[in-house]
């Protein structure tokens, strides 16, 4: 489970999601909060992630690399779900339009985002962003995420934090299943 910045859960301590998160832990799950402040949750976290305000959007894309190189993505749920073949033909049209060649060009398109990039951007330790990327590859389609207010309506260009969350959605698979993120 991952938690970004103000989090529902941060501020509300008798709420049924925050009841689903402790449930979810006592079954085994793995609890991480990006966020500066050390709230309620983020003492209760396995990985608190205290970054810069802002910042978000560089940890989660550093984690979204470490999926791809290491092979933690949902093939199926990507090639199936993924517009991979459009982005082929309108970013790399000289190269192969095979599922191989869009891994290998997402990795070069994030090549800039490494843990020790994301670490001098956002002050999070690179070990641990690897950790926890590492963690979210394991859990797979029961990686679940949450984001409310701060990170993605508090800073000028918040909304990338949104879209860098739901890109580790997207490569767990975990979009729309049981214990990861709910359909729209």
């Amino acid at each position: 489970i991952l938690l970004i910045s103000a989090h529902l859960e941060s501020w509300h301590y008798f709420n049924p999601h925050a009841q689903r998160i402790i449930e979810g832990k006592m079954k085994g799950a793995k609890l991480a909060v990006l966020d500066p402040r050390l709230s309620n949750t983020a003492s209760m976290a396995d990985y608190w992630m205290p970054s810069y305000p802002g910042t978000e959007a560089a940890v989660l894309l550093a984690m979204a690399k470490i999926l791809l190189e290491e092979g933690l993505y949902n093939r199926e749920y990507m090639e199936n779900w993924v517009n991979w073949d459009e982005y082929l033909a309108a970013r790399h049209p000289d190269k192969p339009r095979t599922f191989e060649q869009f891994i290998a060009s997402m990795i070069e398109e994030y090549a800039e985002y490494t843990p020790e990039m994301a670490e001098q951007e956002s002050g999070v330790k690179a070990d641990m962003i690897r950790e926890v990327a590492l963690g979210i590859g394991k859990a797979g389609t029961r990686f679940s995420t949450h984001n409310w207010r701060s990170a993605a309506s508090g800073n000028l260009g918040g909304w990338a934090v949104s879209r860098a969350l739901h890109f580790l959605n997207v490569i767990t698979g975990s979009v729309g299943t049981v214990g990861g993120t709910a359909p729209n």
